[in-house]
């Protein structure tokens, strides 16, 4: 059984282009017949209610997808304000419906005017007899008020009486940081660590806060082992984020 993924950190709407980059990233996905779309700072303008509105990234992505004649099913949470400006938040889209939908904070901060707030959101897939949880987070990293390994056990506690876990998304470490050891302690598994360059490959461009150089911080975790049958870094040359995305195709143990 296989499964092609996509994870993306979008960068809000702080690029340039963006029904371009819309478009491409929706054409992306019907090139390769992504099955599960991983979204990070999905960004829509501000609402009083925190409703999915018109202007969001990751439905204009769908409404795009849907004009193809592709139909994806979307799953978004707002988290917080981001840049002074937008609404930010994570996002799913799959082409088959999930159920138990839903959203948690992993961070200590939980304060929608707060940039270091987090949340992870999470589904159930059935495919072919199987209970396969996926998620999406952007965490945060280590700092006063904030430890990387206490978010990352926040996000995977529920993760158990599956047949298979899957967390994507911007996990703002590097394959050499003490928190990526820690993650393979606690069993996850990077898919891309079956490609050595794939696994240091790029996959932010550096700004002056936190890289000052090009480094991965964007990850496709699973709890158990599986086959990379094919994986890429996109959107290298054709820009549409700080990040680039990763694709990965798996095959998972019938």
């Amino acid at each position: 059984m296989k499964l092609n993924l996509l994870t993306q950190n979008l960068h809000c709407f702080a690029e340039e282009n963006i029904p371009k980059n819309q478009q491409l990233l929706a054409d992306t996905i019907i090139e390769n017949n992504v099955d599960i779309i991983f979204l990070q700072e999905v960004a829509q303008m501000p609402t009083k209610d925190l409703s999915l509105q018109e202007d969001n990234y990751a439905l204009k992505v769908q409404q795009y997808l849907k004009k193809q004649g592709f139909d994806y099913q979307l799953y978004y949470v707002p988290i917080k304000r981001s840049f002074s400006i937008y609404e930010e938040g994570i996002a799913m889209l799959t082409k088959k419906p999930l159920k138990q939908v839903s959203s948690r904070f992993i961070s200590n901060i939980q304060d929608y005017e707060d940039w270091k707030t987090r949340k992870v959101l999470t589904g159930i897939l059935e495919l072919e007899g199987k209970e396969i949880l996926l998620a999406t987070t952007h965490f945060g990293w280590t700092d006063l008020k904030e430890v990387f390994e206490e978010q990352f056990d926040a996000a995977t506690k529920e993760f158990q009486n599956v047949d298979l876990a899957i967390l994507a998304g911007d996990y703002n470490i590097t394959p050499t940081a003490k928190e990526y050891d820690y993650i393979a302690e606690q069993g996850w598994q990077d898919v891309m660590s079956q490609d050595y360059e794939l696994v240091i490959h790029p996959t932010f461009r550096g700004d002056q806060m936190t890289h000052d150089h090009p480094v991965r911080l964007d990850y496709i975790m699973t709890n158990k082992p599986v086959k990379l049958a094919y994986g890429k870094v996109l959107f290298i040359e054709e820009r549409i984020s700080d990040h680039y995305g990763i694709l990965a195709s798996i095959d998972i143990e019938e």
